[in-house]
């Protein structure tokens, strides 16, 4: 499954990184090239978030893939690198999948952040310096029964 987030990622990046599109552009290509190769995904589903056992608020995130093995949730980013706060907006929303069995998408138990490079450092010659910056992270995780988000893979491409 990985696999082929990291082909779609590639895919993306290589038509929009340091274009200066936003999230929104990102989510929408992603979602083009996730169709492209027959994988089916939700977008942007509601999730009610939870203090204790009470919804105060809804959330989004902004892919649910319902028929991969296991089932997985995909939050895309555009920044310099992938943020505490990003992975605390991931971990809220397996620990809302998690406190709502009744949900169709309670089994989701996994999730990934994919963070496309916000600027081009090689966008012209004269700034094509060697950059370490990589231009994709993907971070997957697993939710744990004590609600710990536990990295399983770190990818930079």
């Amino acid at each position: 499954m990985l696999k082929n987030i990291i082909k779609v990622s590639q895919e993306v990046f290589k038509h929009m990184g340091g274009l200066n599109f936003d999230e929104k552009d990102f989510q929408l290509a992603f979602g083009y090239e996730l169709t492209s190769l027959k994988i089916d995904y939700m977008r942007e589903i509601s999730l009610e978030i939870y203090y204790k056992d009470i919804p105060i608020k809804l959330g989004s995130p902004d892919f649910f893939l319902n028929s991969k093995k296991p089932p997985v949730i995909i939050e895309l980013k555009l920044s310099s690198s992938i943020q505490n706060s990003h992975r605390q907006q991931l971990k809220m929303y397996l620990v809302a999948i998690k406190r709502t069995p009744k949900s169709v998408i309670s089994k989701v138990k996994y999730g990934i952040i994919i963070n496309f490079l916000k600027e081009d450092v090689k966008v012209s010659e004269h700034t094509s310096k060697k950059s370490k910056k990589n231009n994709i992270e993907i971070e997957y995780y697993e939710i744990s029964k004590d609600e710990r988000l536990i990295l399983i893979e770190k990818v930079c491409l």
